[in-house]
């Protein structure tokens, strides 16, 4: 079993050593900057505006993305928009060093971060089938999206030691310098599939609209998208609001924050295990589908935590389904989607699966200050559920045209 491996291949070791060490900093900045807006503000309107403004550029950012990555070198992208992150990230501590750093220093940051890591975002999921066979996709996926987890696990739990022990700025400072490996990694990555970039015989809306016309034909993919863009309407409102739900409403501290995310996270292993075990098997749509319904079921239950550790169990119950659809979404496109116009695609699926994010965290945000957050939680979760509950049909079109052989 073990040749069988992907840990086998330099690229896995390469691509997965340097993702898991910069994915460790990278929670780092998760917990710190909401930290770092309460500490400053203590202000649910101000998370909110924070939120609006690190997820807005996903987008209008990732189509532009997609188009970038179908014609110019996937691996020159990656490598600059890491090493722009971390730079960015940087001059958050740099400006408190100076003693001239605002309020809207880190929105501005916060952008450009937010920019700059749409088109890593785009790029790098657009260039795993590049880097690994099609049967090992799902494996890939599994591994990435472990990765990712366990990256949950321990860097919530050092994060929330360190802001308490270092501050939150020289936390800041060490996630900047964590976008090195994953910078390095890439430039000795072998592409089996050798980049190609598109020939510029049409200009990029044409571009661009080659890859939107694939997604809006498509008897699952289109459909799928349009139930995320619902649904994140709950997920945009849990995740801009839940350090200041933690601090506002369950007065935890920085260790017991991490230890929720860290709590969480271990279920979300758990997610993982088992969809590289049954992704493959039966009907994934009809799994993606449950995944989304449970998730609102823990959005409903946040609502109605009251320390650290029911939080805990609440978010590990909206965040576990989420990690396994995450993964069978991923790998339903890389098997559906032409190489040729995968960048494009991809870009359209990460503007319109985040679009309704900003705006939700934004208005969560100003709606928090007049209404209590424990009852948006629970609305929308339950708005959520009946959502889901009505795209219940899209797994019996996945059987009836038999895309799993696609």
């Amino acid at each position: 079993m073990f040749k069988h491996s992907i840990w086998r291949e330099q690229n896995a070791v390469l691509y997965f050593s340097g993702t898991a060490l910069s994915k460790l900093g990278d929670k780092f900045y998760i917990i710190a900057i909401p930290w770092l807006i309460y500490e400053l503000t203590q202000s649910a309107a101000s998370m909110g505006v924070m939120f609006f403004v690190q997820t807005l550029p996903f987008i209008f950012v990732s189509p532009i993305a997609g188009v970038l990555a179908d014609r110019f070198s996937r691996r020159i992208l990656m490598f600059v928009s890491a090493i722009l992150q971390g730079s960015l990230a940087g001059f958050i501590p740099l400006l408190h060093m100076l003693e001239v750093l605002y309020i809207w220093h880190i929105y501005i940051i916060g952008f450009l971060i937010a920019c700059v890591g749409a088109i890593f975002s785009v790029v790098n999921s657009t260039v795993v089938p590049q880097l690994f066979k099609k049967e090992k996709l799902m494996k890939v996926n599994a591994t990435h999206q472990f990765i990712d987890t366990s990256s949950v696990l321990f860097g919530s739990m050092l994060a929330g030691i360190l802001i308490s022990q270092i501050g939150v700025y020289q936390v800041l400072l060490l996630d900047a310098i964590s976008f090195i490996p994953i910078a390095v990694s890439v430039l000795f990555l072998n592409f089996l599939v050798k980049e190609t970039p598109a020939e510029r015989k049409t200009n990029s809306w044409n571009q661009l609209k080659a890859g939107a016309s694939f997604l809006k034909n498509h008897t699952v993919l289109g459909p799928c998208i349009l139930l995320v863009l619902m649904v994140n309407v709950a997920n945009g409102s849990l995740i801009s609001m839940l350090v200041y739900f933690s601090r506002e409403k369950l007065f935890l501290s920085s260790e017991q924050v991490g230890w929720v995310y860290a709590g969480a996270a271990i279920a979300q292993v758990a997610a993982i295990a088992f969809v590289n075990y049954r992704g493959d098997k039966g009907n994934p749509i009809r799994l993606m589908l449950l995944n989304i319904m449970i998730s609102a079921v823990g959005i409903m239950t946040v609502a109605f935590s009251w320390n650290w550790q029911t939080l805990l169990i609440a978010i590990a119950i909206q965040s576990a389904p989420v990690i396994m659809f995450n993964v069978l979404f991923k790998t339903l496109r890389q098997k559906l989607v032409p190489v040729s116009i995968f960048g494009r695609v991809n870009g359209l699926i990460s503007m319109l699966g985040l679009g309704t994010l900003p705006l939700a965290g934004f208005l969560t945000g100003m709606l928090a200050e007049v209404v209590d957050i424990r009852v948006i939680f629970f609305v929308l979760g339950f708005c959520s559920l009946l959502v889901t509950w009505s795209f219940s049909w899209l797994s019996k079109v996945h059987m009836e045209e038999g895309l799993e052989s696609a």
